[in-house]
């Protein structure tokens, strides 16, 4: 582009001027259209039921998959010795299906993942919400043996405070920060510059753990963020920022530098060969090649389908 066309396209570039009053109006795109300034059902539509007590609803986004995780990680812990299972009904965020009555009821924020449980003693299931409130249900009532949740007072600490640092950081490491500015259709260079520092100031923050550059701090060091045991506080990070360094060749990755980051990267890897992390990942997945995908889970037998 010449220079007299940049200045062109420059004298073109329409500052906006916020109004007084911010009104609705047409957006383009999918999810300018989904997205709606307003709150409640938009559909009369019950959830389905399976046999089991708990029953997830959800899609294989970062956050669903979260729970996917301890799921399957509590069935390998539990199944046979006291029967732990669950089903997983897919909630397609594309098609709106979290603007039904049945999941609005569930969640009034209308976001996945959520999570009923049949416990039996209630005439009305319990809901839960929000994917780092149903990771601490899910430890704190089906995990008696503390192997995903310490039952010690600083272990326990220290795995809901890195499970809520993710809750913080990511949404200005991925749509509600860098990862949208980043792949923008339009990009504004200092919102880019902003989130790609934070995004790299986050990684940096669990390299800086992991690595036991502050050996002083619970589990620094690794290989997990505990240390020595894998927790809910990995399966909360992963999702967002494990699978990110572990995509080395995408534009976004490469733009990142994530090669600087070589105790995330290891942590990464050792996650992500756990079985449990890879049925997880798969749960509620409805894109991508075939075999990773698995629109509803209702047994273990669901994976080899």
């Amino acid at each position: 582009m010449t220079s007299t066309q940049e200045a062109t396209q420059e004298a073109k570039t329409t500052v906006y001027k916020p109004p007084t009053v911010w009104k609705d109006k047409p957006r383009p795109g999918l999810w300018g259209k989904l997205n709606q300034p307003h709150a409640g059902p938009r559909e009369k539509r019950e959830l389905p039921r399976g046999k089991h007590a708990l029953q997830l609803y959800s899609m294989a986004t970062p956050n669903g998959v979260k729970v996917g995780i301890l799921l399957e990680e509590l069935f390998d812990a539990y199944n046979k010795k006291n029967g732990f299972d669950y089903d997983a009904w897919l909630i397609s965020i594309i098609k709106g299906d979290q603007f039904t009555s049945g999941f609005t009821n569930v969640n009034p924020n209308q976001k996945i993942p959520a999570l009923l449980h049949y416990d039996g003693k209630e005439s009305a299931p319990i809901r839960v919400f929000e994917s780092a409130s149903i990771l601490l249900y899910l430890a704190e009532n089906f995990d008696p043996d503390h192997k995903f949740l310490p039952a010690d007072a600083r272990g326990k600490a220290e795995a809901i405070s890195w499970l809520f640092w993710q809750v913080g950081s990511a949404p200005y490491f991925g749509g509600g920060g860098f990862g949208h500015f980043f792949s923008a259709e339009t990009k504004i260079e200092s919102a880019v510059d902003k989130y790609t520092l934070e995004a790299k100031r986050q990684l940096d923050v669990l390299e800086h753990h992991l690595a036991g550059k502050d050996a002083k701090t619970s589990g620094a060091g690794g290989p997990y963020i505990l240390g020595k045991n894998f927790s809910v506080a990995d399966m909360a990070i992963w999702p967002w920022y494990g699978r990110k360094v572990l995509e080395d060749g995408t534009p976004a990755a490469k733009f990142l530098d994530v090669h600087k980051y070589p105790a995330v990267i290891a942590w990464a890897k050792k996650v992500a060969d756990r079985p449990a992390v890879q049925r997880g990942a798969r749960v509620n997945k409805s894109w991508g090649p075939e075999k990773e995908q698995l629109k509803e889970r209702h047994s273990a037998a669901d994976f080899a389908s």
